[in-house]
């Protein structure tokens, strides 16, 4: 397998393959479909192993159903930094994340889903620092993409409609990772040394992408947005059983990621702070 960390697009296909066999509604799918099968087994043990994987289901779908579990999973990822921006601010980044390319292509329209609450700080930002260079950088992380519409054209409509100045914007369009994110925008800007970059991205991705832009040589100050819990355990949040399956699978996702690009050297750390 780390043979395949050597070749980018194997390990991007890897990624997205294990990670739809390990997702957290793939996991609780699978074991409640063997646990039924073995209900069939004419062997007790398996039988009986059968009837505890149904039963892992039914109480894992209950305490996120009771509990905000994944708020709870998502609290120490989106309190890992916080907004301390430097005196002189030379640029600020903005990563791609869920431009919907087919939705815009068969809409008209160019849509974003969370993306949107990045674009909006990023608009702020460039308000305030209306001397730092700007930039965006983004793919398609899609395995099979048959749009032709990128995901930075896509984000170049939605920021100018929002009064960005995308004239003063670089547009990094073929990353499809954080860490081609990192990589392929440092190679297209060339930041120069002691330059102070801010870089804007979900509270619950910072950790990761922090790791990856310090990794690549970026001097980056976090400027997270787009929060999903208040910070502190057992206060406020949602509590329907489809959101914080939701927000258990945003953080499964962001664990399993740091971890991932820590063996394979992609981050500054295990849990960059």
């Amino acid at each position: 397998m780390f043979i395949a960390f050597k070749y980018p697009l194997m390990t991007f296909l890897l990624s997205k393959i294990l990670w739809m066999l390990i997702a957290p509604a793939t996991l609780l799918t699978l074991a409640l479909g063997v646990g039924l099968a073995l209900q069939y087994s004419i062997h007790p043990s398996l039988k009986e192993f059968g009837q505890i994987l149904c039963f892992f289901v039914f109480f894992a779908m209950l305490s996120l159903a009771l509990l905000p579990v994944g708020s709870w999973a998502l609290i120490p990822l989106e309190n890992s930094f916080a907004f301390f921006p430097p005196e002189r601010v030379d640029g600020v980044i903005v990563l791609g994340g869920d431009e919907q390319a087919d939705i815009s292509f068969a809409r008209g329209q160019p849509t974003a889903l969370d993306s949107m609450r990045r674009y909006v700080r990023f608009a702020e930002l460039a308000q305030r620092y209306p001397e730092a260079k700007l930039a965006f950088t983004g793919g398609s992380a899609q395995i099979a993409n048959h749009i032709h519409t990128p995901e930075s054209e896509i984000a170049r409509q939605i920021m100018s409609s929002i009064g960005v100045p995308t004239d003063r914007m670089t547009f990094e369009r073929l990353s499809r990772n954080t860490h081609e994110n990192a990589t392929f925008l440092f190679d297209a800007l060339e930041p120069r040394p002691g330059e102070n970059w801010l870089l804007v991205t979900s509270a619950y991705h910072m950790p990761r992408a922090m790791g990856c832009f310090r990794k690549a040589g970026w001097n980056v100050y976090a400027a997270p947005t787009g929060y999903f819990t208040t910070g502190h355990y057992g206060q406020g949040g949602d509590h329907r059983l489809e959101e914080q399956l939701r927000y258990l699978t945003i953080a499964a996702h962001e664990y399993v990621g740091l971890v991932s690009y820590w063996i394979m050297g992609r981050t500054d750390a295990l849990w960059p702070q």
